[in-house]
């Protein structure tokens, strides 16, 4: 498994591209451009992709998403069951900053406690709300996508539209529940690791008396 990294959208999304011989799974195309640079990278590779995960439907993790389906038109794209609200109306963020949103429908809802196969790697589905009601994170070998829950020393904002704290307290709780250590690779920012965040996240603390 071979992780690539594009950073996409005016919020400088992080679009993971993971590829796994002859096929390439997508989490978070963050705009149109961001299409086309997947598939400048993939051709090189000869690479096609089969899917596209999305962490959370906010304008800058899915604006790419109808570009990279006309791309590569047997994709399969995996949201949460909540994202669909978010893909069709206001509470995807974009008219707000200026950012046309191209509709599409996902081809697979999911609600968290899902394991997939895809293109002969195991993820498992852990739904994170608490940024936004539809937020999940991916699990794969011994890395974890988390979105817009978790970032390294800090955590996603929850005054938009469905965020609510102890929701995503309750969603960090989750993550550090894990058993060992994973590389987290968020939609923002830097990468960091699970271990770490334990350690040095503010999340829990955060909002206490």
């Amino acid at each position: 498994m071979q992780i690539f990294q594009e950073i996409c959208s005016l919020m400088h999304t992080n679009t993971y591209i993971i590829v796994e011989g002859g096929s390439a799974i997508v989490v978070d195309p963050g705009d149109e451009a961001c299409a086309d640079r997947v598939k400048s990278r993939l051709d090189a590779l000869g690479a096609k992709v089969e899917a596209i995960l999305i962490t959370h439907a906010h304008f800058d993790h899915i604006a790419g998403v109808a570009a990279l389906k006309r791309l590569y038109e047997q994709a399969k794209v995996y949201a949460h069951s909540e994202s669909v609200e978010y893909i069709h109306g206001k509470k995807n963020l974009g008219k707000y900053m200026g950012v046309k949103v191209e509709p599409f429908q996902p081809d697979i809802l999911l609600d968290g406690g899902e394991k997939l196969n895809i293109a002969g790697l195991d993820f498992d589905v852990i739904y994170t709300p608490g940024h936004s009601k539809d937020g999940v994170c991916f699990k794969v070998e011994d890395k974890i996508f988390t979105g817009d829950a978790i970032f390294c020393k800090t955590y996603g904002r929850t005054d938009l539209f469905d965020g609510d704290l102890a929701t995503l307290k309750n969603s960090a709780a989750k993550l550090f529940a894990l058993k060992g250590d994973y590389e987290l690779l968020p939609g923002h920012g830097e990468r960091t690791t699970l271990d770490f965040e334990r350690r040095n996240n503010p999340i829990l603390a955060d909002g206490e008396n």
